[in-house]
């Protein structure tokens, strides 16, 4: 029984994961930049290359608005090392005449494992 506990508390500890982190606006005003720092943290011992990926939906429709936010660079790749988080930003810009929430939508990959978190973003006019 005490090597059964041992080898499922073991393989538990063990357990890869992928943790993505990131601090979203409160709201921003039409015609707004902004950067969104974006780390992904996992335990992985080896390389592994993966990707993260940044889509915007409007709140209420649930409808892609990628195109109006200029989101430029909406995917991209990375390659883990050892325990050591990777980050990375995206840029994008709320548009002059957008109204109303929007989610931006993070999902992260590597090794078949994935993350992803969502956040809600109230748009104020100018």
């Amino acid at each position: 029984m005490g090597l059964f506990l041992l080898l499922a508390c073991s393989m538990h500890a063990q357990s890869p994961y992928l943790k993505i982190n990131a601090v979203p606006p409160t709201q921003l005003k039409q015609g707004q930049s902004f950067k969104l720092i974006t780390s992904v943290a996992h335990n992985f011992a080896e390389e592994k290359t993966g990707g993260i990926t940044c889509s915007f939906l409007n709140a209420t429709t649930q409808k892609s608005v990628d195109g109006w936010f200029m989101n430029v660079f909406p995917f991209q790749y990375f390659t883990t090392i050892a325990n050591t988080p990777f980050e990375t930003e995206f840029s994008f810009t709320v548009p002059d005449e957008y109204k109303g929430k929007f989610e931006i939508i993070l999902v992260a990959e590597a090794n078949k494992i994935k993350d992803s978190i969502r956040f809600v973003v109230p748009v104020i006019n100018k």
